[in-house]
């Protein structure tokens, strides 16, 4: 017979599995309308190869500007005294985020709700994650905050590339 696929009726969901639904549920909630004919933010998959970063994600009305996210899709549920979403961030995972010099975020899906999502800012050192505030729950006004943060951030910076050595 040929090989197996998924997993047996009954059987705990893999650890891929979740890790994939939560970037799906990620797009979806990145993506919402908003009341708006756009989106505020395009995602782009970064594959399986990337070290650290999920997806890069453009701004739609600014597509030069732009940020990082990790995704940790997870359903270990939440801490009972603060009501964090439990997940595991290395402190390697963090020391990258932070070197970037793009905006960082860690988004939180919680994959047994759909659309439930928390973002975290990640451009400042600290210790590996062990769960996410849910004070940055993902809708419409966190997501036309997180567009004018990363404007702010772009629209603060010279970007242009002078005296390069290879320019005519």
């Amino acid at each position: 017979m040929g090989e197996s696929w998924g997993l047996p009726a009954g059987e705990p969901v893999a650890r891929q599995d979740i890790g994939e639904r939560g970037q799906w549920l990620f797009s979806l909630l990145i993506t919402d309308l908003c009341g708006r004919d756009d989106p505020f933010f395009r995602p782009r998959f970064l594959g399986a190869e990337y070290p650290t970063f999920d997806y890069i994600v453009e701004v739609v009305d600014r597509p030069s500007f732009f940020f990082f996210v990790q995704v940790k899709g997870t359903t270990l549920g939440y801490t009972a005294e603060e009501h964090r979403l439990r997940v595991q961030v290395t402190r390697d995972d963090i020391d990258r985020m932070v070197a970037c010099p793009a905006p960082a975020y860690l988004v939180g899906i919680d994959v047994n709700a759909i659309g439930v999502g928390y973002l975290l800012s990640v451009n400042e050192p600290r210790e590996n994650v062990s769960s996410l505030t849910t004070r940055f729950r993902i809708d419409c006004g966190v997501l036309e905050e997180l567009r004018d943060e990363v404007i702010a951030f772009w629209s603060g910076r010279e970007m242009t590339l002078t005296g390069s050595r290879f320019r005519e």
